[in-house]
């Protein structure tokens, strides 16, 4: 299942987050409900970042001179794949607790802190860019290189994660890198080889792939394998989902009574109608009532689960404060709530 670098098991809105990432919106699942934010601009001086190292013996420092400490920005090191917890990161160096051996390789990985732009109450992440392509690199044997459907099967592993080999076919005077981006779109699993360059998903810029293929060595078609690292300068990330993005409150609620008022009409045959007098307690209620959305939001706030719990809880004073930004977080808690509940009623 897909997960978002930025989500936590610690933070409040964890299983609603993951929960409704689950979704899809038809039976084919191919489209997610809940989609993540694209960026691909980082603050100055935490850019993203992805350092590779093949030790020699007894090495337990390693030099990472662009990286500076912040808490929201870690460093994770892997050791032939598997993380590990250095004794010390600092500005600039990586130390390791033990002496390693060598030929070991040492990957540094930096997620960046991604840079915003404020719009009135909207806070998104930047996107420099519409024509982004896909990390790729260059095999050994790209000239010779063969693919065929009896040869052994194509691999790819990076950092110890098995990709899936993905097949596109590249029409005489398409634009390989722009059909093969619409191809992988943002899949997270598979990879594609086309004429000896190899194209491996958005998340995996400046990683080290293992490659398995088959190409023409000295005149013998053999299996070879070898490691690449695949780079793009025009990526686009969408591995985060930005919890703390806002909207208003009064108007995502109007967004969801819509979708519960065509919900009702779908399985009933009674007309749907808003509830004039709901008898919850909420202390700015006369805030919602000045609005346009006021329908919409106080016939929400007063649905109750089976068990008699209300759905949509309100600040811990008493109000729902309409007009304030409501972040992605407590959006997809929500809507996670609302499904909850929809499905229950209708059942």
């Amino acid at each position: 299942m897909k997960r978002w670098i930025d989500v936590d098991p610690l933070d409040w809105f964890y299983r609603d987050t993951l929960e409704i990432t689950r979704l899809k919106t038809d039976g084919t699942g191919n489209v997610d409900v809940l989609s993540g934010m694209t960026y691909n601009v980082f603050k100055t001086g935490y850019e993203r970042m992805v350092k590779r190292f093949v030790t020699v013996n007894g090495q337990q420092e390693f030099l990472v001179p662009d990286y500076k400490y912040h808490a929201d920005n870690p460093m994770f090191v892997m050791i032939n794949g598997v993380e590990v917890l250095p004794e010390k990161i600092e500005d600039g160096k990586v130390t390791m607790s033990n002496p390693l051996s060598a030929g070991i390789e040492v990957v540094c990985v930096t997620y960046g802190i991604p840079d915003r732009k404020d719009i009135g109450c909207l806070n998104t992440p930047y996107n420099g860019t519409s024509d982004y392509r896909m990390p790729h690199g260059t095999l050994k044997y790209a000239t010779t290189y063969k693919f065929s459907l009896s040869n052994p099967p194509e691999s790819c592993t990076v950092l110890g994660v098995k990709l899936k080999r993905m097949i596109v076919t590249v029409g005489a005077g398409s634009d390989a890198g722009v059909v093969i981006r619409n191809a992988i779109g943002f899949q997270r699993d598979v990879f594609v080889i086309h004429k000896g360059e190899v194209y491996l998903p958005y998340m995996y810029n400046g990683f080290p792939a293992t490659i398995g293929y088959n190409a023409k060595i000295n005149g013998v078609n053999r299996r070879t394998s070898e490691t690449v690292i695949v780079e793009s300068g025009r990526v686009t990330y969408n591995d985060r989902f930005f919890g703390d993005v806002r909207i208003r409150r009064g108007d995502f609620f109007a967004l969801m009574s819509r979708i519960y008022e065509n919900l009702h009409n779908r399985y009933t045959d009674r007309a749907f109608a808003y509830n004039s007098t709901p008898m919850r307690d909420i202390a700015d209620k006369a805030d919602i009532q000045a609005n346009w959305y006021r329908n919409d939001v106080l016939t929400l706030l007063d649905e109750k689960y089976h068990d008699g719990c209300y759905v949509f809880p309100l600040y811990t004073d008493d109000k729902f404060e309409p007009e304030a930004c409501i972040t992605r977080a407590e959006a997809v808690t929500y809507l996670n709530r609302f499904i909850e509940w929809i499905t229950e009623k209708y059942r």
